[in-house]
């Protein structure tokens, strides 16, 4: 799924020219092991838009938050595909820097890839701080044991791990020590209902201001008719005092497919569904669950000069979408490439229900527009904690997600605004 990053141009000039030419490198990369990263953009307002991502994926952290570390032969999968990641990047001139998982998405098909980082590392980082880097998250990711797999995969990483660098081996020569050590297999990933929940609220965000249902009163500052946001320079929205928009109960809609929507759609994020196994802070069924109403805001869509009030409504339909509430016609415009994503989400079902999503949009700045009945707005927001309830009746609570930023292409329609495309 394709998402947009974000930079800040640096105001170094030294700077500014490593950061431009790590991204032209990252961009002109390819290994079957490393997330595609798109040539750099500049936006209105000045900051550097990079796409990146292919095809449906979830992070490594949110796939041991549902189902715990790794077998070796998982993690060996995991060292042989990012090791090649790094043997690409290097032989392009590039380092890499600190790995965590949050750095490694697995696709449908259980494969790795390394998600490089966009930003240069800070200090002297070397290559075989890379190396050393890479073992060190995947003897992090493994579990314990004395398996003649788990020993082996440990003798393979044991010279990476040297504190001499001069010890560590190459990412290339280490990718094939680990290929020989332990035969791989792919990442065994969980049900999609679960990954999808799991993706919807890992992080937690404080919220600054929330969009009220129908039947409550919306606290939000009030806008004068025929204020313009300023064209050439970003229209930052004030965050006004934070009201919880419950989005009624409903069947959640999510496919494998669902997984990357969520986190294209919404960028990278959003309302991640927990399945019986593995998920935080199970209650039993009976339990008491949130009241909820579903979102509609009409009247923000309807703004031809108001892109960003729409872009937020917009937000929280995506969230109300997930939990089965809302049409991909409410959210998108007919024919496009949200439309059909959107379509994709709602075609599976996950078997999990979803209780009182809230979205909290903390910031929406236009970055282009409203021209020829076209803008692009960046949205700030956070999926709040919500419950969800699986087919046997057990619920879960599920923690608020990280701060997200998605980049929303909108286009005017008949009916108001609506999203025609998400980054890129």
């Amino acid at each position: 799924m394709r998402t947009d990053v974000v930079l800040t141009v640096p105001a170094d000039a030294a700077a500014r020219e490593a950061l431009l030419d790590r991204l032209a490198r990252l961009a002109a990369t390819e290994h079957d092991g490393l997330d595609p990263v798109g040539a750099a953009r500049t936006g209105p307002s000045g900051t550097l838009h990079v796409a990146r991502g292919g095809g449906v994926a979830t992070d490594m952290a949110t796939v041991l938050s549902v189902r715990g570390r790794c077998s070796a032969a998982e993690s060996s999968g995991v060292l042989v595909a990012l090791a090649g990641a790094l043997a690409a990047l290097h032989d392009a001139g590039l380092v890499h820097g600190p790995l965590a998982a949050g750095d490694v998405v697995v696709d449908l098909g259980g494969r790795p890839r390394l998600r490089p980082r966009p930003e240069p590392p800070a200090g002297a980082w070397e290559e075989a701080d890379d190396v050393h880097a890479l073992a060190g998250l995947v003897a992090s990711l493994t579990v314990d044991g004395d398996g003649d797999d788990v020993v082996a995969l440990r003798a393979a990483l044991a010279p990476a791990l040297a504190a001499d660098p001069r010890v560590r081996p190459e990412a290339g020569t280490l990718a094939a020590r680990a290929h020989d050590a332990v035969a791989s297999e792919p990442v065994h990933l969980p049900e999609p209902a679960t990954l999808a929940a799991a993706a919807l609220g890992r992080t937690a965000g404080r919220s600054t201001r929330q969009v009220a249902a129908p039947g409550r009163v919306r606290h939000r500052r009030a806008r004068r008719a025929g204020r313009n946001p300023v064209v050439g320079r970003t229209a930052r929205r004030r965050a006004g005092p934070a009201v919880r928009r419950p989005v009624a109960r409903g069947r959640v809609l999510v496919g494998a497919a669902g997984v990357a929507l969520v986190v294209g759609l919404l960028v990278a994020g959003g309302l991640h569904l927990v399945g019986p196994a593995g998920a935080p802070a199970t209650a039993q069924a009976g339990s008491p669950l949130p009241e909820s109403g579903l979102p509609t805001d009409d009247a923000w869509l309807r703004d031809p000069a108001d892109p960003a009030g729409a872009a937020e409504a917009l937000t929280a339909r995506r969230v109300a979408l997930l939990a089965g509430e809302g049409s991909v016609t409410g959210l998108a415009v007919a024919g496009s490439p949200a439309a059909a994503e959107a379509a994709e989400l709602v075609a599976g079902t996950g078997g999990v229900e979803v209780v009182g999503p809230a979205v909290t949009v903390h910031d929406a700045r236009v970055e282009s527009g409203p021209r020829g009945g076209a803008a692009v707005v960046a949205v700030d927001y956070v999926v709040e904690a919500h419950v969800q309830r699986a087919a046997d009746g057990t619920t879960t609570q599920v923690p608020a997600g990280s701060p997200r930023t998605a980049v929303l292409h909108l286009r005017w329609t008949d009916a108001g605004w609506r999203v025609s495309d998400v980054g890129g």
